[in-house]
C-alpha cells in the first residue's frame, strides 16, 4: 500500500475493508491463513500492519510469475517489472492451484502470491499454474521414486 493521501484512485474506505479482510484472515489460524484472499487485481504488492493481543505485526504479500525458485526461495517479476527474490521457510504451506504441493512442484511462469510475517520467510506460496506443469512436475516426483527403488 502507498503512504497515507496517495492512493490514486482508491476510495479510503476500500483500502480500509481490504486491510481488515487480510488481518482478519491472517488471524484466523493456520488453516484459514492457507485461504488468504488474492491480492486485488492490479497489485502485485501489500503491507498490512496489525495488532495481535497487543503486538504489532507487518503481514506482507507479494505476487508475480516465477522466474527461478530454490528449496530456500522463489524469485517473482512483479507485474511493476521489479524482481524480488522471497525466502520461504521450510515448513511453509504451499498450494498449486488450491492443492497441497511442495516447493519443487512449482514452475516456473507460474503466478505465486506470497505471505510473509514481519519481514521473515513466506509462510504461505500460493501458486497458479496449468493442469500440465503440475501433473508433469508430480510424474517427475514419481519416476524419480521409481528409480530409486530400483538402485
Amino acid at each position: 500500500m502507498t503512504p497515507a493521501g496517495n492512493h490514486g484512485n482508491v476510495p479510503r474506505t476500500r483500502i480500509t475493508a481490504l486491510a481488515a479482510v487480510f488481518a482478519a484472515v491472517s488471524l484466523a489460524g493456520s488453516a484459514a491463513a492457507a485461504k488468504a484472499p488474492a491480492l486485488p487485481p492490479g497489485w502485485s504488492h501489500a503491507e498490512v500492519n496489525v495488532v495481535v493481543k497487543g503486538t504489532p505485526h507487518t503481514l506482507i504479500y507479494d505476487r508475480g510469475k516465477v522466474q527461478t525458485f530454490a528449496a530456500s526461495g522463489v524469485t517473482l517479476r512483479e507485474r511493476d517489472g521489479s524482481v524480488v527474490t522471497i525466502p520461504v521457510a521450510p515448513n511453509a504451506t504451499v498450494k498449486i492451484n488450491g492443492r497441497p504441493a511442495l516447493l519443487a512442484d512449482v514452475r516456473v511462469g507460474a503466478t505465486v502470491q506470497t505471505k510473509r510475517v514481519d519481514g521473515g520467510p513466506a509462510v504461505l506460496v500460493q501458486a497458479v499454474q496449468t493442469h500440465a506443469a503440475f501433473k508433469a512436475a508430480a510424474g517427475d516426483k514419481a519416476r524419480g521414486k521409481a528409480r530409486g527403488r530400483s538402485r
